[in-house]
């Protein structure tokens, strides 16, 4: 099976050699990779470095980290596609284990889990992957965050289907994306960790956070409950990740001083 692979890129050449290398073992007798840069103006040798490997680099100024996602999904071949940030890091074997899971299951995306790692790839904790009966309208009342787009795959189907990204949510569309894909169709769950997702304090979703609540509040508006006492009841599901995931819980509970209800991903920039 061909399983596309988008990477956005803007001044990410830090951690890109890093990023591609862990794609390019990904290959096996049942997967091939195809693996696409999409760059919205680098001045860092990022495009070079891409170009280096050989991979397709779509060039060009785009609208944001989405935008940039769906030109090189629009532009790709493969039947599942992925998103990987330039900073993140796919595990070994991850494809391997989604293109079983896509298979077996009959389902039109996969969801796995994610390893928190720091710029010197040390390991912050593992958070599973939501229980695949988690409802569209759970998803949106637990907030952002909750569905890792590192570590999810989309069949084209479903993706041409939902016509990619909202651009319209320039920093939570994925938010919107995943509530979008649960409305159609369930997912099928990898509990285990497929990717890290490096946090490096430079991460897209963190740089525009303070600008997000009307994103967020957009999604749950759409797709949460409009009762306000189901939306808590369903936000309380968040304590089974921190149950399940203690070492995340504690560390972002220290960090913060209180228990948080966001995870937040981004792109290198």
């Amino acid at each position: 099976m061909l399983v596309t692979v988008v990477t956005p890129t803007l001044n990410a050449v830090a951690y890109l050699k890093q990023a591609i290398e862990s794609v390019r073992v990904q290959d096996s007798p049942n997967v091939t990779v195809e693996h696409v840069i999409v760059d919205g103006g680098s001045t860092d040798g990022t495009v070079e470095l891409a170009e280096s490997y050989g991979l397709r680099v779509i060039t060009g100024k785009d609208k944001g980290i989405f935008d940039a996602i769906n030109k090189g999904s629009f532009q790709s071949s493969g039947e599942l596609l992925g998103f990987l940030g330039a900073d993140d890091v796919m595990l070994e074997g991850a494809l391997a284990e989604v293109v079983d899971a896509y298979t077996r299951s009959g389902r039109q995306w996969v969801c796995g889990g994610i390893r928190l790692i720091d710029g010197l790839d040390r390991n912050l904790g593992e958070i599973a992957a939501l229980p695949s009966w988690v409802t569209a309208s759970m998803h949106a009342s637990m907030g952002w965050g909750t569905i890792a787009h590192m570590s999810t795959y989309v069949s084209r189907d479903l993706y041409t289907l939902l016509n990619g990204f909202d651009i319209s949510f320039p920093t939570a569309s994925d938010y919107d994306f995943f509530c979008r894909a649960r409305a159609k169709a369930p997912y099928a769950r990898i509990g285990h960790a497929l990717a890290c997702f490096r946090q490096t304090g430079e991460n897209y979703s963190v740089k525009h956070l303070d600008t997000a609540e009307p994103e967020f509040q957009r999604v749950r508006d759409g797709f949460a409950p409009s009762s306000p006492v189901v939306r808590r009841f369903y936000r309380s599901f968040s304590l089974w990740r921190y149950a399940r995931n203690p070492g995340w819980a504690s560390r972002r509970f220290a960090a913060q001083g209180r228990f948080p209800f966001r995870l937040m991903y981004g792109r290198a920039s």
